[in-house]
C-alpha cells in the first residue's frame, strides 16, 4: 500500500510534550519497520517560519484528491494540518470518503481496520477535546480577570496595549454623581434629566464619538432604561461579569463602589447572592433529560406539579390533544421504574446469550458468515484477476499500433475503475466478516457492556449516560404509561440474533 507521511514544527493546539519533526519522522519510521504492507512514497512537512506554513499540507490534499496515494500517516492528530477544522475537512470529509486512508500514531486511529462509526466518533471526540480545551483556556483567562471582548462599558476605556479597563476621566465625575444620587433615593428618571442638562453624552453615542465613528443610533438622550442597564451591572464594582451580570472574578479594575453598595442599589436589593442559592435547592437533576421521547416523536418535558410536588413526564403536543378527555401524563417515578427493569430484562437476556456462546452456539454461525464471505471473495478474486489479464493484450495492441492513443488511456481508466470498485467490494467483504466474528462472540460489546452493568436502586445520570441512548413512551391515560428501551450498544445485541439460542454444537439444549 502506498502511503505518506505528515509532519510539522508546531502542533494546531497546545500538545503535552511538543514533537519536533524529527521525533515526529522517528515515530513513523518505527512504525512502517512493523507494518512491511506500507511503502512510504513521500515526506510533506510544514515548518513554522515558512511563508506558507500550511503549504505542505495543501499540497499532501491535492495529491490524495488525485489517488497519489492510499494512505496517510501521522505521529499525532495534533500535529496533521494547520488546525483541526481543516485536517476534519480535508482528511475525514475529503480524502476518507475517497478511499484514502488515515493512521494516527499516538491516538491508535487506522481507519483501514476501523468501521465508519469509530472513525467518526474520533473525530467527533476530537472535536469535543478542541472545543472544552479552548473553552478552559477562555474561563481561565476569564477567572484571571481578563475582559475577552471588545467593547468595555461606559465609563471605562481600554488603552492601547492594555487588556485590563481604566475609568474613562471625560465621563467618570458624571458617572460617580449619577451612583451617589440613584444610593441616596433619587429616582432614574431625574437622574437622567440632570446628566442631559450635564450635556453628558448616552452610552452609545459616547462610545461611537470616542472610536471615531458616525452616531445614527436613538436615543440622542440620557434615559431610564441605559441608567438601569449601568445600574445593573456589577462590572462597576470593579469585577469582571459574563452577560447575564454573574460575577466570575473582581479586583480586576478600579470600581466605581463597593459590592455591598453595588447590592444596596434599589434595582439591585432583590440579586443578592442568596437569590443563586435560592435557585439551587428547586433544582433537581432528569436523569433522562434528552433521552426521553413521545411516541409522536416529540421530546417529552419533564415538571413537578406545584401542587403535589410530584414529579411528571408529559408530551407537549399530545397534551394539547387529549384523549377521551384524558390528560396525557405520566409519573417520573414510573417511568425510572420501568426503565429499571427494562434494564434487568437486558441483564438476564446477557446472561442467557453469554452462556450460550460460551458453550459454543455462536461457532455455526461464525462458520457460515465465514463461508458466506469466502465465496464472495473468490468470485471478486477471479474477476480481478480476468481484469489483469485483460490489460495485457490491451498494451500488446497499443504498441502494435492497432488501437490509438486516445482509446488505450479510456481503456486503462475503464480497467482501474473497475478494479477499484473490485478491490472495494473485497475490503468491505472482509470488514464485514470482521464485524460478523466480533458479534457472535464474547467481545460482542452489548455482551462486554451488560457484564460490567448492576442493577441501580435508582436511576442517575451517569448510568443512563453509560448504558441508554433512548426511552419511547407510549402514553396509555389515566398517569399510565408503556416504554421501549434502546440501548448504546443496540445494534450488537441484534446482530447476536444469529445464533440458535435452541441448542449448542453438540446437539445440547441450554
Amino acid at each position: 500500500m502506498k502511503c505518506v507521511s505528515y509532519t510539522r514544527t508546531i502542533p494546531w493546539k497546545n500538545h503535552k510534550g511538543e514533537l519536533t519533526i524529527a521525533d515526529q519522522n522517528q515515530r513513523i519510521a518505527e512504525y512502517l519497520a512493523e507494518h512491511k504492507e506500507l511503502n512510504l512514497q513521500k515526506r510533506y512537512s510544514d515548518r513554522k517560519n515558512a511563508e506558507n506554513a500550511g503549504a505542505a499540507f495543501d499540497k499532501m490534499i491535492d495529491d490524495g484528491v488525485e489517488r497519489k496515494f492510499d494512505c496517510i500517516i501521522v505521529a499525532s492528530m495534533y500535529y496533521c494540518g494547520p488546525d483541526f477544522p481543516a485536517a476534519r475537512q480535508a482528511i475525514k470529509e475529503t480524502l476518507y470518503e475517497t478511499g484514502v486512508n488515515l493512521i494516527v500514531l499516538e491516538e491508535g486511529l487506522d481507519t483501514r481496520t476501523a468501521s465508519r462509526k469509530e472513525v467518526e466518533d474520533y473525530f467527533e471526540k476530537k472535536r469535543c477535546e478542541m472545543h472544552a480545551e479552548i473553552m478552559f483556556a477562555w474561563r481561565k483567562k476569564q477567572g484571571a480577570g481578563f475582559r475577552l471582548t471588545n467593547s468595555v462599558p461606559f465609563g471605562y476605556i481600554r488603552r492601547n496595549g492594555e487588556s485590563n479597563m481604566v475609568k474613562d476621566e471625560e465621563v467618570a465625575p458624571y458617572l460617580s454623581e449619577a451612583f451617589s444620587r440613584y444610593a441616596s433615593g433619587q429616582k432614574m428618571g431625574d437622574i437622567a434629566k440632570w446628566l442631559n442638562e450635564q450635556n453628558v453624552e448616552p452610552p452609545m453615542k459616547h462610545k461611537k464619538r470616542i472610536q471615531g465613528k458616525p452616531y445614527e443610533g436613538e436615543p440622542d438622550l440620557w434615559t431610564s432604561d441605559n441608567l438601569r442597564g449601568l445600574f445593573r451591572n456589577p462590572t462597576y464594582t470593579g469585577a469582571t461579569a459574563n452577560g447575564s451580570h454573574q460575577i466570575i472574578a473582581e479586583n480586576c479594575h478600579e470600581p466605581y463602589m463597593t459590592k455591598e453598595q453595588f447590592y444596596a442599589l434599589p434595582c439591585n436589593m432583590r440579586q443578592g447572592e442568596n437569590k443563586k442559592s435560592t435557585r439551587k435547592k428547586y433544582k433537581k437533576p432528569n436523569p433522562l433529560a434528552k433521552r426521553t421521547i413521545c411516541t409522536c416523536g416529540r421530546p417529552l418535558y419533564w415538571h413537578k406539579d406545584k401542587k403535589t410536588g410530584e414529579e411528571l413526564f408529559y408530551c407537549s403536543y399530545c397534551r394539547a390533544h387529549k384523549e377521551n378527555g384524558k390528560e396525557l401524563k405520566a409519573p417520573a417515578a414510573s417511568v425510572y421504574k420501568k426503565v429499571i427493569d427494562a434494564m434487568e430484562r437486558e441483564r438476564r437476556e446477557e446472561e442467557k446469550m453469554y452462556s450460550a456462546i460460551q458453550q459454543g452456539a455462536g461457532r455455526k454461525a461464525i462458520e457460515a458468515v465465514r463461508a458466506d464471505s469466502s465465496m464472495q471473495m473468490k468470485t471478486i478474486l477471479a474477476e480481478l484477476n480476468m481484469e489483469q489479464f485483460r490489460r495485457v493484450p490491451l498494451y500488446e495492441c497499443y504498441m502494435a499500433d492497432e488501437i490509438t492513443e486516445e482509446q488505450y488511456h479510456a481503456e486503462v481508466l475503464d480497467y482501474e475503475e473497475a478494479h477499484r470498485k473490485l478491490n472495494e467490494q473485497l475490503t468491505a467483504i472482509m470488514e464485514n466478516t470482521t464485524v460478523w466474528e466480533r458479534a457472535l462472540s464474547l467481545r460482542n460489546p452489548w455482551i462486554q457492556q451488560m457484564e460490567q452493568y448492576k442493577t441501580p436502586e435508582a436511576l442517575d445520570r451517569n448510568f443512563v449516560k453509560k448504558y441508554i441512548e433512548q426511552v419511547v413512551v407510549t402514553f396509555l391515560g389515566d398517569r399510565q404509561a408503556e416504554i421501549s428501551l434502546t440501548m448504546k450498544t443496540q445494534e450488537w445485541k441484534q446482530m447476536l440474533e444469529r445464533i440458535e439460542l435452541e441448542g449448542t454444537d453438540d446437539g445440547t439444549k441450554e
